[in-house]
């Protein structure tokens, strides 16, 4: 199938070959439009589009009508002798109310008119042919098709088609039949998927708006799985927010949309599979705001949920550690498809010099003023701000001893912590050395050879030691959060305790006071980001 979309510099584009088509963009940037326009301008293909914005009403009753009405009323919205009319102006009016980018969808009746008046017909002619003796004759009605593959997504209901309505049962016998009214949603949306495609004319170019509707992700896959082997005889437009469904898809091009410039003309470009292949790569593509790479999972990461509150104009994207976040954010930042968006990136300071926070900062990488992100919950503004919403009093004895503990926890962990930061200093001066330009093996094992002469650990030891024990000796609290990089410091202070509280839940009570909108939400986040100075 050769399908037009939107012209490129005034010249005509083509899709061809291809079993499906996934539109992919931000919001607003006008995927639905696009694919307005390609049902608008494919007059010689059979097109059938089902809108995101659709009633999933389904009658309980519908008699049987003449068929050739029932199939034009559910294509095109009403039925007339003109065919070409009814392709290039009745559709837009009948189906689509002359507003087929906004319009609600609501063709279930037509649907199930046409599904029971194809059903009835059928019954009556496998009636007469098996009467005649022709025991061999069959034919499948659309319902029984929908049938079969709603039981295989559903597995444990099953499609009972009854005279005029569908009914629902358990396959284990379990509960009552039940008729469309109890249906869940979830039920309902696949089997008007089901039954869209199933009815639509041959060969056709099925446009799928947001085919997540309403669905799980355990069986969305599955369903359009079915669907699609059911159907070989289509193609497939997809427009979706579900990037994790969009490459699953077989045989697929991508449609990356990046603003619609006016009504027939948008900024877009075609994705090879290469492309299709990197997960972050569609996920920046599908996101209108900057990016922020952090540190952490998606499910279990302090990174992501506070930087999100700090931070709202980017989409806040964890990664696993610091590395992935640096390489991510340097790599993308390159490529010249992204030369518009905003990449930027956050990691732990983790007992980087100067030099290297310098090095990052030109990268667009931030790193805050404490040594990881469970420090920043022990800035005393922070602290002040939590115990004023807790009605603490004595606010300056609770600061002084939250500042006590913190240092005798360094103490506690000098050599552990001086080891740490002697650790990474020769690690980085022999970094240095390896990384140096040979032009000769002669040359790089020279240079290797010289690591044992430069590389003087209990050197390094004894001066982080020395700068470490100032820090402990000037009390300076400020300091020691910018040094100690043990997740144990938060718990060890005290200070969740105060509040009758664990670690995890002070933590969490500090994120929500950024959501609550007022002047302490406000001030908190001024907080916060004077220590991680991320430029908006």
């Amino acid at each position: 199938m050769k399908i037009r979309i939107p012209n490129v510099d005034d010249k005509e584009c083509y899709i061809e070959d291809k079993q499906s088509i996934v539109l992919l963009g931000a919001n607003g940037a006008g995927k639905t439009r696009m694919s307005v326009w390609i049902d608008e301008n494919n007059p010689e293909l059979n097109i059938h589009r089902i809108s995101a914005q659709k009633s999933l009403n389904m009658p309980e009753y519908v008699s049987p009508t003449e068929l050739k009405k029932a199939e034009d009323k559910f294509l095109y919205g009403t039925t007339d002798d003109d065919r070409d009319w009814l392709k290039r102006y009745g559709k837009k009016s009948s189906r689509w109310g002359n507003e087929p980018e906004i319009h609600m969808l609501d063709d279930y009746r037509p649907l199930m008119e046409l599904l029971m008046t194809e059903n009835f017909e059928k019954s009556i002619e496998y009636r007469e042919k098996h009467k005649d003796g022709d025991q061999e004759f069959d034919n499948e009605t659309k319902l029984e098709k929908i049938k079969k593959i709603w039981e295989k997504v559903i597995t444990h209901r099953k499609l009972k088609i009854c005279a005029g309505k569908i009914e629902v049962e358990s396959i284990e016998g379990i509960s009552e039949t039940y008729n469309r009214n109890l249906m869940s949603d979830g039920e309902r949306a696949i089997f008007h998927f089901i039954a869209e495609v199933v009815s639509a004319e041959e060969n056709s170019l099925i446009i799928i708006d947001e085919p997540e509707n309403h669905l799980h992700n355990s069986i969305l896959e599955r369903l359009w799985n079915e669907i699609e082997s059911a159907r070989q005889d289509c193609v497939y437009l997809y427009i979706t927010h579900n990037l994790d469904f969009a490459r699953t898809r077989n045989n697929t091009q991508i449609v990356w949309i990046k603003n619609m410039i006016d009504k027939q003309k948008w900024d877009y470009a075609l994705l090879d599979s290469n492309e299709f292949s990197d997960d972050l790569l569609l996920e920046i593509l599908g996101n209108r705001q900057g990016v922020l790479f952090v540190e952490g999972t998606q499910d279990k990461s302090i990174d992501r949920k506070l930087y999100s509150r700090l931070f709202p104009k980017y989409s806040i994207m964890p990664l696993e550690g610091c590395a992935s976040v640096i390489q991510a954010t340097k790599a993308y930042n390159k490529l010249p498809m992204l030369h518009y968006k905003t990449i930027k990136g956050i990691v732990d300071r983790d007992r980087r010099t100067e030099e290297e926070i310098g090095s990052l900062l030109k990268e667009k990488i931030y790193v805050p003023l404490v040594s990881e992100i469970e420090n920043l919950f022990l800035i005393p503004k922070v602290i002040e701000l939590v115990a004023k919403k807790q009605n603490i009093e004595n606010v300056d004895d609770l600061l002084e001893q939250t500042k006590a503990k913190t240092i005798e926890f360094l103490q506690e962990h000098l050599e552990e912590q001086s080891l740490l930061f002697a650790k990474k200093r020769c690690q980085n001066t022999i970094n240095n050395i390896c990384n140096q330009p040979t032009s000769t093996i002669e040359e790089y094992k020279a240079s290797l050879d010289g690591v044992v002469d430069i590389v003087n650990p209990q050197e390094e030891y004894n001066k982080v030691r020395e700068e470490l024990q100032k820090i402990i000796d000037d009390k300076d609290y400020l300091a020691a959060l910018k040094v100690i990089n043990n997740k144990g410091l938060l718990p060890s202070t005290n200070l969740p305790n105060v509040f009758g509280w664990k670690k995890q839940y002070y933590i969490e009570y500090v994120i929500r006071l950024l959501e609550s909108k007022d002047s302490a939400s406000e001030e908190l986040c001024d907080i916060f980001r004077e220590y991680v100075p991320v430029e908006i």
